[in-house]
């Protein structure tokens, strides 16, 4: 079975998530490297937002250090209510001193076939100011959706295979063509953590951290990390 941390609630959650960010901030910024995050969308996400953009942990932050991406992307305007960077924007970015030229948003009003070769190459010039890290990011956060999605790579697609950093995905219901970081990318990182809350997504939780036979089916299996969960989200372990 995989780590899993289980939180009282949402908010017990956010402040670890927030934690660790600042202790880790504070440490490559003593070491004068910077601390690269993959931010996702989602109602988990944007509490967590909320928590960073809070006094405590906003003023203690060294955000000069940080720089932000996107795991995926929805094909709209960042002024659109479904952007994750809208989302992001509204709960945390707008509220924190951090470089613009320190946020790198996956731009969904573009082509978006050219925009994911944009936004690989993005990813891959980074790695410039990693000074010789091999990885692309420090830590990637994602949430799960209850079909077993994790940031715009659903069940069964082909794209799950790609050895391209960036692909176009297509939601398997409304045909939403979206932007998203591989599981080639995303797993050149240090570290990864699943964080989800309620107990609509405690059934999928719970075949994705229990049952390596799915591999083949969900793409968060291919993408190997720690789970996040509140109470409700892991009902269906067998915890004391």
């Amino acid at each position: 079975m995989k780590s899993i941390r289980v939180f009282s609630d949402s908010e017990e959650m956010a402040e670890e998530i927030a934690r660790c960010w600042h202790e880790k901030a504070r440490q490559t910024a003593k070491e004068q490297l910077i601390f690269s995050v993959v931010l996702s969308g989602g109602k988990t996400a944007s509490l967590l937002y909320g928590k960073l953009s809070q006094p405590e942990w906003r003023d203690r932050i060294p955000w000069e250090t940080v720089h932000i991406f996107f795991a995926d992307e929805r094909c709209v305007s960042p002024k659109n209510e479904e952007s994750n960077y809208k989302i992001a924007s509204d709960h945390l970015l707008k509220h924190i001193s951090i470089p613009a030229k320190n946020i790198h948003r996956i731009r969904g009003e573009e082509n978006p076939e050219k925009e994911a070769i944009h936004y690989a190459k993005e990813i891959q010039s980074h790695l410039a100011l990693r000074k010789g890290d091999i990885n692309f990011f420090d830590w990637v956060l994602l949430g799960v959706g209850t079909d077993g999605h994790t940031a715009s790579l659903f069940p069964q697609q082909d794209i799950i295979n790609s050895k391209k950093l960036c692909e176009v995905s297509q939601h398997p219901d409304t045909g939403q063509k979206r932007i998203t970081m591989t599981p080639a990318t995303i797993n050149r990182s240090h570290r990864i953590t699943y964080h989800v809350i309620g107990e609509e997504k405690s059934e999928i939780v719970f075949k994705l951290a229990s049952n390596p036979s799915v591999i083949n089916i969900y793409p968060t299996l291919r993408i190997q990390g720690e789970w996040f969960l509140d109470r409700e989200a892991s009902a269906k372990f067998d915890f004391p």
